[in-house]
């Protein structure tokens, strides 16, 4: 029968959008949570106090994608969203499957764009999600973060070149 299905696919007239829509229907739809170590010239990293995060309220941002956003719309949306800041994506971290849950986590390294070292004051909760914003150095952080937010953080300050002596 899969034989079958695959000479199908292969030889039937179908556009792009088609088959997209094809495999969009036969596939199995799951979450995109989409996570943000955001590093400032200084090697400080933005944190978030989440007002709904009970035993870990700090964090790195993070955020669902949107039906059709991309994971680089999505952290970029988000944090113009929550704390008034522009970013830009660096590069992929790390990406983590939830094995309970159709659910994937993708972690982007982002630079913040026209937001100089020292600024803090500018980042401006907007919403009630969001209780306080800063930029961190390792080992200054207000709180107790996830242990795989704070290991993904100290790769992304590597991959920037950063001293992580902390």
């Amino acid at each position: 029968m899969k034989r079958f299905l695959l000479w199908l696919w292969r030889v039937l007239p179908m556009t792009r959008g088609m088959r997209f829509a094809a495999l969009w229907r036969l596939n199995q739809k799951f979450l995109l949570g989409v996570i943000g170590v955001v590093v400032d010239d200084a090697g400080r990293v933005l944190l978030l106090k989440h007002s709904y995060r009970n035993e870990f309220p700090w964090g790195l941002p993070a955020g669902w994608a949107r039906r059709g956003e991309q994971p680089e719309e999505t952290i970029v949306r988000e944090l113009r969203e929550e704390v008034g800041l522009r970013v830009r994506v660096v590069s992929v971290l790390d990406a983590r499957i939830d094995r309970t849950l159709p659910r994937t986590d993708l972690t982007l390294l982002c630079r913040p764009v026209d937001h100089p070292a020292g600024s803090a004051g500018q980042l401006r909760p907007r919403d009630t999600e969001i209780l306080e914003a800063g930029f961190y150095r390792l080992g200054e952080f207000p709180g107790v973060l996830i242990d795989a937010q704070e290991e993904v953080l100290r790769r992304g300050l590597a991959a920037l070149g950063f001293d992580l002596k902390t």
